[in-house]
């Protein structure tokens, strides 16, 4: 996969996460600085399904899926960038679960506006080490 991130048009590619199933399956969560569409992931599949029917790994009946991460996936640290001025559900590693504005990002973390009718608006620095996930909230 690696090769095909190196390609004009998917440079900016990155890989989210990789699944194994059993049956056999695959799935592969994609995502770029700039967004994904459905015409990378086709192509990325193409890609990957070459290289699995030369080497049989899975055998010659599988399932392949390749796909952006959904706005339910947590986010890993690559993709904060994009999405400052979003809200987002962090969960920490001591079980503490804040909710507030990506205003920015530091070397080391994140650092989130939250705003509360008693106390007004605060910012919160939170560091890669202390987030056990970080999720988009999704609002209509």
């Amino acid at each position: 996969m690696s090769e095909k991130f190196q390609q004009e048009g998917f440079t900016d590619c990155f890989l989210v996460e990789l699944k194994v199933f059993q049956k056999p399956r695959m799935e592969i969560f994609i995502d770029s600085d700039h967004g994904v569409s459905h015409e990378m992931c086709v192509s990325i599949s193409r890609h990957i399904e070459k290289y699995l029917d030369e080497t049989n790994v899975l055998g010659e009946k599988y399932t392949l899926e390749v796909s952006s991460p959904g706005l339910e996936r947590p986010l890993i640290p690559r993709q904060f960038p994009k999405n400052i001025g979003r809200n987002l559900k962090v969960k920490l590693n001591n079980g503490e679960t804040v909710k507030g504005l990506l205003k920015e990002l530091s070397e080391n973390g994140i650092i989130l506006e939250m705003t509360d009718k008693k106390t007004g608006t605060t910012s919160l620095s939170v560091s890669f080490e202390e987030i056990e996930y970080a999720k988009i909230i999704v609002s209509f």
